[in-house]
């Protein structure tokens, strides 16, 4: 009977377990949806095989200072969060170890920060690295994913910007030096004009 018990609380303590692992799963799928929601539907997926603890530490830092997240999950997981979207068509982005780049502001300056590390780890093969993603809920290529990390950043955009704004204010602040005396000869010409009208 003490063996039964024994037997029949282990069973318990299993279904339990159980639970609490399929709870945990639910909360994970959640937590995605909620990602992609934030970032505007922009999620990329890459290859981080390769990247030690650290650098991939370092990385994540990095993308958290521009308002981004790097999360590393279970593809079936990661399939169960995306599979309301395109992605349910691209099977194939969730085989191998797999980590999400999520943006919350600015989704080309985090590409960007995912290109310059994962080209400092594989060189010219960097790009084999890229799985497919989101942008604005729409499915986007390894290769489109390239071409976004291309792109200005909002920062590199706005100091462009400037510089164009900075270059008339400098003519301007010029031009306002000149202007009293250019004044002065328009006034003397204006006078001259209308002596010799009130001459005639």
């Amino acid at each position: 009977m003490a063996e039964f018990d024994r037997e029949a609380y282990a069973q318990r303590e299993r279904s339990a377990a159980s639970r609490r692992t399929l709870l945990k799963k639910q909360e994970l799928v959640q937590s995605y949806k909620e990602r992609l929601q934030k970032s505007n539907g922009f999620v990329i997926f890459f290859d981080f095989q390769g990247i030690d603890a650290y650098p991939l530490t370092l990385l994540r830092l990095d993308i958290k200072d521009l308002k981004g997240e790097i999360v590393v999950g279970k593809n079936t997981l990661f399939y169960r969060a995306f599979s309301d979207t395109v992605l349910s068509d691209h099977r194939d982005i969730f085989v191998g170890p797999t980590a999400a780049l999520f943006a919350y502001e600015d989704p080309v300056a985090v590409t960007k920060k995912l290109k310059e590390a994962l080209k400092e780890h594989f060189d010219k093969e960097w790009d084999k690295k890229l799985k497919g993603g989101l942008l604005d809920y729409k499915y986007i290529t390894p290769e489109q994913i390239k071409e976004l990390a291309e792109l200005p950043s909002k920062e590199e955009l706005i100091a462009k910007l400037l510089g164009v704004l900075n270059a008339p204010i400098t003519q301007l602040a010029m031009t306002l030096k000149a202007v009293p005396q250019k004044l002065v000869l328009v006034l003397k010409a204006i006078e001259e004009s209308k002596s010799q009208e009130g001459g005639k």
